[in-house]
Order: structure tokens, then sequence, then C-alpha cells
């Protein structure tokens, strides 16, 4: 019984390697090892938006119409992936019948994991110099866009909050990025013939040895504990080998194999970093791991890598258990409506999946404006200004009319004007009125007196 169709999706790419992630490339090697002899296996690129999935993860895939229709996840980790390989496969067949081989191989599993990773890790993230022109580039996507990437440094980020734990402490050291900052700028301030640029001695001490000595030194000290403590773990996976071709004694790959191959592979098949430090160790101390390394290179991918199904990126369309906005779009763009050959999605798609997407689309647009309406969420209320206006009018009018009233009830007939008649004022001395600050004038007093004479 052949298994189905496998995609996988990985970050990054590359010529001579598959990619630079340690992870990815794990997880292709131990694909390879399980199902690569006689099943189909696709490459593609993660989305990382709206719902960002783990990477790398492993779908049941169906091709169709020359695209890769991407179903339900069967494992979303390197070690979920290898548990279910080893139960449909015949990974690590070698280790099952010897139970003393499989206790070595979960050692030196866990050393890969726990040291050397964090040792690969820190060649290819915390080094600025080879983050910047080797490990960013390789990582970014292959569709590139007008805006850069920000996949490199997410991933960078990651791997900052990995190494800088007390337990590990690794990220910085024989590399400071505050520095490599400082000597930008300073470039950068060089280019523009800026004053501080120009002149030397602003950039000397004031007294002691001069800064720039002083951290070329501790660098070289930091790498110097870097490369002491790498080649104690790569003297121990030379006793595991014990002669053999692979590790632990087997005469076939395992799982631990593809384990570090996909450790060793990006420091001496990858490109040319420019600080080697761990590559240059391997070659002119261990021989072994590198012929190790080149010889699980031609086991997985043979004598023309680039022609392998790990270096080829294939185009996919999501189902609906993996619904994504993109497709949503993809589905809703006119070239679709017409049938057109050069659509992201195929013509002829299989009923199920058809009638099905079609379905979900249409309740996930219309249900949440049904639940809305049905629950009055949302409440519309409608005010007249006008009528608030004419209100304000009324009121108005009626207390203008009790204020009338009462003046004509406490005025007796014929006092009307006698009252509201100013009395005579004096004069100051200067010339000016006397000032009343406490008195209070009433305004409707004024209007009644108006109204009156215009009665008469």
């Amino acid at each position: 019984m052949t298994a189905p169709p496998l995609a996988v999706s990985v970050w990054g790419h590359g010529r001579s390697v598959p990619t630079l992630d340690p992870g990815c490339l794990y997880s292709l090697a131990v694909l390879q090892l399980g199902f690569g002899a006689d099943h189909e296996l696709y490459v593609i690129e993660p989305r990382s938006w709206p719902n960002p999935e783990n990477v790398p993860s492993v779908y049941n895939a169906e091709k169709h119409a020359g695209q890769v229709l991407i179903g339900d996840a069967v494992a979303s980790t390197p070690d979920g992936l290898r548990d279910y390989l080893r139960n449909r496969s015949s990974l690590d067949a070698p280790l099952r019948q010897a139970p003393l081989a499989a206790a070595r191989a979960q050692a030196v599993q866990s050393m890969l994991d726990d040291a050397l990773a964090d040792l690969v890790l820190h060649t290819l993230f915390s080094l600025p110099t080879n983050f910047q022109k080797v490990t960013a580039d390789c990582l970014a996507p292959i569709q590139r866009s007008i805006l850069p990437s920000s996949l490199p440094r997410r991933l960078r980020a990651s791997v900052g909050k990995r190494l800088s734990s007390p337990a590990i402490n690794l990220w910085g050291l024989g590399g400071s990025w505050q520095r490599s900052d400082a000597q930008e700028a300073r470039r950068w301030n060089l280019t523009a013939g800026l004053a501080e640029a120009r002149d030397p001695t602003s950039q000397l001490p004031r007294q002691g040895v001069q800064s720039a000595y002083a951290a070329d030194v501790q660098e070289q000290w930091e790498r110097s504990r870097i490369a002491a403590r790498a080649r104690e773990l790569f003297q121990t996976l030379i006793t595991m080998m014990n002669s053999a071709p692979f590790l632990v004694g087997c005469q076939h790959p395992t799982s631990i194999d593809a384990r570090m191959y996909s450790l060793l592979a990006p420091l001496l098949l990858g490109p040319s970093l420019p600080i080697a430090l761990l590559p240059t160790l391997l070659r002119e101390e261990f021989p072994e791991l590198v012929a190790h390394t080149e010889r699980m290179h031609t086991y997985l991918w043979g004598t023309n890598p680039t022609e392998s199904w790990a270096f080829q990126r294939k185009e996919c369309v999501y189902g609906p258990s993996n619904f994504s906005w993109q497709s949503l779009w993809q589905s809703f763009s006119p070239r679709n409506w017409f049938g057109s050959q050069n659509s992201s999605q195929p013509a002829n798609l299989p009923p199920t999946l058809r009638y099905g997407r079609w379905a979900f689309y249409i309740w996930a647009i219309v249900g949440p404006l049904a639940y809305v309406a049905l629950t009055g969420l949302v409440t519309i209320e409608y005010e007249d200004p006008d009528e608030q206006e004419l209100d304000l009018d009324e009121i108005s009018d009626q207390e203008r009319e009790k204020l009338q009233d009462v003046d004509q009830e406490t005025l007796a007939p014929g006092q009307e004007y006698a009252n509201s008649a100013p009395a005579p004022t004096e004069m100051e001395d200067d010339g000016s009125l006397p000032s009343e600050p406490n008195s209070e004038i009433d305004p409707m007093e004024f209007l009644d007196e108006e109204w009156q004479v215009d009665d008469e």
C-alpha cells in the first residue's frame, strides 16, 4: 500500500543545500529517508498571514492540474514527523533490532539537539556578518516583493531568545551587534563627510587602551571558547561513529545521521561564511565528519542534487481546513470567473473540494452579518433636529407668557410706566455715572416695557 503524497513547508531556499534552517533541513532529510524512494514529495513555502503555521509542517497533498492541493496536517514538529515515519516506513529499522544501539542513538540525539544545534545557530544568526551577508538572503522568500521580508529578522529574534537564556548564554559572543551598528554608522558618517568622521582624534579614548583593540581581543577570546566547546562535541561524535560509515556503528543512515547532516551541511556545503569558525575547525581537525556530511548529501539527493524534489518549490492551494485570506481573494478574482489559464487556482477542482470551499466562503461572509442582524448588536436611532428645535421654541414661549402674566398681576393699573421709568441719577464730580456693582437687571423687564409701548 503506497502512502499518499506529502508536502512539507520549509523556510528559505538554496543551491547547494535545500535550506540553511537546520530544523527544515532535518525534516527534508528524514522524509527522503522514509518516503523518498517511491513516494511523491513536494516542498512549499509556508504562509505567514493571517494564521501563521509551525514550520516545518507536513501535510497530506494531492497534485491536480499542475498544482499541489494541501489537506490536513500530518506533523507540525520535526520530532512528530520522525515518529510518523517510524510507524509507516523503514526509518530507523536498524535501531529497532539493537536496543544498545538505540540507547546510544538517543544519547547522540540529545547531544545534537542540546549542544551542537546551539553552536550552529550561533554561527548562522548571532555573528552579524554571517547573518547579514549569507543567512538573511538564504532565508528570504523566493517571491520578492516591494518591501523587504521581515522573516529573517523574526527568525533571528527567536534564535536570540533561545541563545540568550542563562543555560546557554551564547548570544553576542564572538561578535557584537552594537559594535557592528557603530561601525556601520561611522562608515555612513564618513561617506556623508561629517566632521566627526573626518577627525580621527574624536574616535580615540582619553586614557587606557584603544576601545577598538580591546573589543577585538575580547571577540577573539570568545571565539576561542566557542571553538573549544565545539572541539569536544566533534570528538565525541567521531567516537560514536566507531569507524562505521554512519553513527552508532550502523551501516545504513538513520534519523540521527539526518540530524547531524542538517546541522553540519549549512556550514560545510552552504555558501561561504565570512566568519568561518566552525567550518574551518571541521575541515582542519575533523575530516571524518566532513566525509560523513558529504556521504549523507550524496545518499539523500544523488549526484545531481538540484534536480531532487527538495530543491524545487511548488505552488500550492490550501483547502477549506487550511483557510487563508489570500486563497479567498484569489477565488473572487475576475480572472477565475472567466476560466483564465493563468489563474492561481485550477479550473477543474474535485467536486468535494470545490463545493465545500464555496460553502465555507459564503458562510464566512453571510454568517456574521446574519448574527449581528438577529441579535440586535447594532441599533440605529434617528433624531429629527427640526423637532428638537420646535420643542425648545414652544418651551421658551410658554415661559415667556408666564412671566408676562406674573408682571401684569403684580403691577397696579396705571403704575406700569411709573414704576418702569428709570429714576434720575446724579452725576459724579468727574462727570461719570455712579457704578452699581450689586445691581441685578432682569432682561425680561426691558422686553415687557418695549411690548407695552408698542401696544400703546
